[in-house]
């Protein structure tokens, strides 16, 4: 039996959202149209009926950024953490996201498949830039994404270290399998940021659209119907994004601060004697 495989078009919009894929094509061609940008769905297309529904609203992808302080060099969280960078420390940067509406919500979606409406089963595909300021050098290591979500990129450095371009997590549901429904969803993506420097500031990070498909960067997985044996099967929709930001203050060591406020005193005190 022959499956067809849908996957979001590249950029959307137009008729139709989808590209089939024939999953009788060989190992090698199907793991590259699986980790192709960008990835939102695994369909076996099949065609059905249309009913009057009550419609859920406000299909929203909600990225929500946090860190954590590791040991330099490690993804081992430091054992005192102070909610500050101080030298010999890095910032594990991580992702949460959630969405609405919730899972079992009816929506429409583009079809093919038919037949165009079906329930909210879960996350597709987040796919994002992570964009830090202008005193946001330092260099990128651990990366990780939440187990059932590795499709995808890690992303590209930018130059100096001040980001991360076109990283993605999505999950893949194959035949027979059940989409993961969790909502919202911690720690879906992280990677380790340590900064060049530790003179004191404040970094922000800013997350935005993925560059290549500005349009098309969150997804949710819609059930739209069963197979004869009882299987789900899903179809990827394109929905709005809701992109967060984090900073992260960074102070130099305890010793340095106390040595130059001592220093200032001195001066304004040879300033008045003269």
């Amino acid at each position: 039996m022959r499956l067809k495989r849908a996957f979001a078009a590249f950029g959307g919009g137009g008729g139709s959202d989808t590209l089939s894929v024939d999953a009788s094509a060989r190992p090698a061609a199907a793991q590259s149209a699986m980790n192709a940008r960008p990835l939102a769905l695994l369909v076996a297309v099949v065609s059905g009926g249309c009913a009057t529904v009550a419609l859920a609203q406000g299909e929203l992808v909600t990225y929500s950024w946090r860190f954590v302080e590791v040991v330099a060099g490690t993804n081992t969280p430091v054992a005192s953490p102070n909610g500050m960078l101080q030298p010999g420390e890095a910032a594990r940067l991580t992702l949460d996201v959630s969405f609405t509406p919730p899972v079992g919500s009816t929506v429409t979606y583009n079809p093919p498949p038919p037949p165009g409406v079906g329930t909210v089963a879960g996350l597709s595909e987040v796919f994002f830039n992570l964009l830090g300021d202008t005193s946001a050098q330092g260099t990128w290591s651990f990366h990780q994404r939440a187990p059932g979500f590795s499709i995808g990129m890690q992303g590209t450095e930018l130059p100096g270290g001040k980001g991360r371009e076109n990283a993605s997590a999505a999950q893949f549901v194959l035949p027979g399998q059940t989409a993961n429904a969790l909502n919202p969803f911690p720690a879906l993506w992280s990677m380790v940021w340590t900064p060049a420097s530790y003179s004191p500031r404040s970094v922000t990070w800013q997350s935005a659209p993925g560059s290549s498909a500005p349009t098309s960067h969150s997804s949710l997985l819609i059930q739209y119907g069963t197979t004869a044996q009882g299987e789900p099967q899903y179809v990827g929709k394109f929905v709005a994004g809701q992109f967060g930001s984090v900073i992260v203050p960074i102070v130099p060591a305890p010793g340095v601060g106390v040595v130059a406020l001592g220093g200032a005193a001195w001066l304004s005190r040879r300033r008045r004697g003269r």
